[in-house]
C-alpha cells in the first residue's frame, strides 16, 4: 500500500473518473464537476477513489458509492474493519442527523497523518464536498470533544482501516518499583537526606540513626523513604534493618590439655539432665572429651562432667 494523497488527483487519473468516462469509478458526477476528475467536487467520489487508489488495486474494488454517512455499513459489508481511533489511509466518517438521506448525507475523508497512534489528538485529512468552491483540499483536525473538527450538526462514527491494517498495541505500563524496606521498619539510616523524593542536591547527612520508615514512594522516583521525625527523603542505600537481638557468639571450643577455670553445674554422666553438684571459680585442666554428649567435658580429679558454658580458659 501507497501512502494516501495530499494533492489534488491529476488529468487522467482512473481512480477518480466514471466507468463512463472511461475510469474505475461507479460514483456519481461531482458538482460542480471537476474537468479533470469528474467524480469531484464530492466527498464520495474523492474517499472512495482514494482508497482504491492507495491500494493499488488498478481497479475499484470497494465500491464505496452511498452516502458518506453509510459507508461504514458498506465498508463493513464488503469485509473492511472499522475503528474508533483514526489510523494513516483510513476513511474518516461522519453522520449527519439519522443516517437518513432525508436529514443529510454525511461527510468522509481521507486520514493522511496521526499525532500520535496510540492516542492520538490530531489528524490531517484530505478530501472534497459535493457543492464546495473546490475540488480537494486538506484539513488539520483536532479531536476536540471527540468529533475531528466537524461542525456539530454531524457525528462522528468511525473510522474504516486500510487493508491488512493492524491495530497498534496499547504501551506496556512500567513496573511498580520492589521496595526493599516498608512501612513501620526498624532501621538504622546513615547517607544523605532529601527535601523531596526528587531532589538532586541533598540537604543533610544522617550517621547511624535508628529511626523508622513511615512513608514509602511505590512509583518512580530517585528517593523513596521518609522516617520518624520526617527527616528528609532518602536512598534505599543509605537504609539498613536494626536488629537490635545480637547474634549470639560461638561457644568457645576446648580440647584436652587446656587450663581452665571451672563455673557451674556438673554431671556424674555426659547426658545426665540432673546435675550432680555446682563447681565455683575452681582452676583446673580438661583431660577428657566426649563428642556428641549434652556435657562433653571432664576435668582433673574427675569433679565431672560439665558444659563449654560452665568453663573459661585461663
Amino acid at each position: 500500500m501507497k501512502s494516501p494523497r495530499t494533492s489534488r488527483p491529476g488529468s487522467g487519473n482512473k481512480y477518480f473518473i466514471t466507468k463512463s468516462k472511461g475510469g474505475y469509478s461507479t460514483c456519481i458526477q461531482g458538482k460542480p464537476t471537476d474537468k479533470n476528475c469528474n467524480v469531484l467536487a464530492n466527498c464520495v467520489g474523492y474517499a472512495c477513489g482514494a482508497y482504491n487508489e492507495e491500494h493499488e488495486f488498478g481497479y475499484e474494488k470497494y465500491h464505496l458509492n452511498c452516502n458518506a454517512e453509510n459507508f461504514i455499513e458498506r465498508a463493513i459489508a464488503s469485509g473492511l474493519s472499522v475503528y474508533q481511533k483514526p489510523m494513516v489511509g483510513g476513511i474518516i466518517v461522519w453522520q449527519k442527523g439519522t443516517l437518513k438521506s432525508s436529514d443529510g448525507a454525511g461527510h468522509v475523508a481521507i486520514v493522511t497523518y496521526v499525532n500520535n497512534v496510540n492516542d492520538p489528538t490530531q489528524i490531517k485529512t484530505s478530501e472534497s464536498g459535493y457543492g464546495a468552491k473546490s475540488p480537494f483540499w486538506q484539513t488539520t483536525r483536532n479531536k476536540g470533544n471527540g468529533n475531528w473538527g466537524q461542525a456539530s450538526s454531524y457525528k462522528y462514527r468511525g473510522c474504516i482501516a486500510p487493508v491488512g491494517y493492524k491495530p497498534p498495541e496499547p504501551p506496556k505500563p512500567m513496573p511498580t518499583p520492589t521496595r526493599k524496606f516498608k512501612e513501620g521498619d526498624r532501621v538504622i539510616l546513615n547517607g544523605p537526606i532529601y527535601l523531596s523524593s526528587m531532589s538532586n542536591i541533598p540537604s543533610n547527612t544522617i550517621k547511624n540513626k535508628i529511626t523508622t520508615v513511615t512513608r514509602v514512594v511505590k512509583g518512580e522516583c530517585k528517593h523513596p523513604y521518609n522516617t520518624t521525625g520526617d527527616l528528609g527523603w532518602c536512598d534505599e542505600s543509605s537504609l539498613k534493618l536494626y536488629n537490635p537481638t545480637p547474634t549470639p557468639p560461638k561457644p568457645t571450643e576446648f580440647k584436652i590439655g587446656d587450663n581452665v577455670i571451672l563455673n557451674g553445674p556438673i554431671y556424674y554422666r555426659a547426658n545426665d539432665t540432673k546435675a550432680a553438684n555446682y563447681i565455683k571459680n575452681k582452676k583446673t585442666k580438661i583431660t577428657r572429651y566426649a563428642k556428641g554428649t549434652k556435657h562433653p567435658y571432664n576435668t582433673t580429679g574427675d569433679l565431672g562432667w560439665c558444659d563449654a558454658a560452665s568453663l573459661k580458659k585461663v
